[in-house]
């Protein structure tokens, strides 16, 4: 790709597109020791709508704000005739998703704090900034193999209303057009298509805590607004 990366293997793949380990040339030129990044490819569906390519840019160009130890660093944002893609920091380990899966008798409490309060900080040094991730989920956070948590994916990252105004590009583009929330972790307020706030991403992180503690959701993945209905 662009003559600098080539691909290697699958990472994973979410609803934006495909993420793929890849060596990067430039890298391995001046010898760098790992020379690998991951690099998110959107899909064909995807790539022909417009909309879509503005969200990986904003999604490439908020995380470039953020320099935090519990969020991935991303490097860049380009394309390749139709190849539209961002670059980030490959990371060794598994998806958080995974790490539920594997250890579905609970986690040690020490390491499943250990967990939520890298998260915490992560969504915390977000949140001062004024983004909001508004798709806060396991799936998009990362436990890498010296035992740290990364914040992954800000493919719907929104802006806190209180930073809009006539003149920002929050007022031309906004990433919630797209639709996309995660059922089982969005907040009543999403459903209702309010304006995105802390408080969306704290109900997620909730979640996903009572997930590491106990091995299950909370409500069984029923969405909020039947969860508030059935009393839960």
């Amino acid at each position: 790709v662009n003559g600098r990366f080539v691909i290697e293997a699958v990472l994973g793949r979410g609803g934006m597109g495909v993420v793929y380990r890849a060596r990067d040339l430039r890298k391995e030129e001046t010898g760098d020791r790992n020379p690998f990044v991951a690099m998110k490819v959107l899909s064909d569906e995807f790539r022909r709508d417009p909309r879509m390519v503005v969200a990986l840019q904003r999604e490439s160009r908020k995380a470039q704000t953020l320099a935090h130890p519990n969020i991935a660093t991303v490097y860049d944002f380009d394309r390749d005739g139709d190849i539209v893609y961002m670059t980030m920091e490959d990371l060794d380990g598994q998806p958080l998703s995974e790490l539920i899966k594997a250890n579905p008798l609970v986690l040690p409490k020490v390491e499943a704090l250990s967990i939520v309060r890298g998260l915490a900080l992560g969504l915390a040094y977000a949140h001062n900034k004024n983004i909001v991730l508004s798709d806060f989920k396991p799936d998009n956070e990362f436990f890498t193999a010296s035992r740290q948590t990364r914040i992954l994916d800000f493919g719907i990252a929104r802006a806190a209303p209180m930073e809009r105004s006539e003149a920002s590009e929050q007022t031309r583009f906004d990433a919630g057009e797209i639709g996309a929330l995660t059922p089982s972790y969005a907040s009543c307020e999403m459903f209702e298509g309010r304006e995105p706030h802390p408080a969306d991403d704290v109900y997620a992180l909730a979640i996903v805590a009572y997930q590491l503690l106990s091995g299950r959701h909370p409500f069984d993945s029923v969405p909020a607004p039947q969860a508030r209905q059935q009393g839960l």
